[in-house]
């Protein structure tokens, strides 16, 4: 492995569970007027995951 890609491996079933939270947020904003905020939710899920 070289330097960009240590410490950037993930399990697919870990890739699988980030994939499967960021849908659910995204689909609770979905039907929302104004959907704010799918970002900050996004990289909070993100940050709890790699954590």
């Amino acid at each position: 492995m070289d330097e960009v890609t240590d410490g950037m491996e993930h399990s697919e079933r870990e890739l699988a569970r980030i994939r499967k939270r960021v849908l659910e947020a995204e689909k609770e904003k979905l039907n929302l007027r104004l959907p704010r905020g799918i970002n900050n939710d996004i990289e909070r899920i993100i940050r709890e995951e790699i954590n």
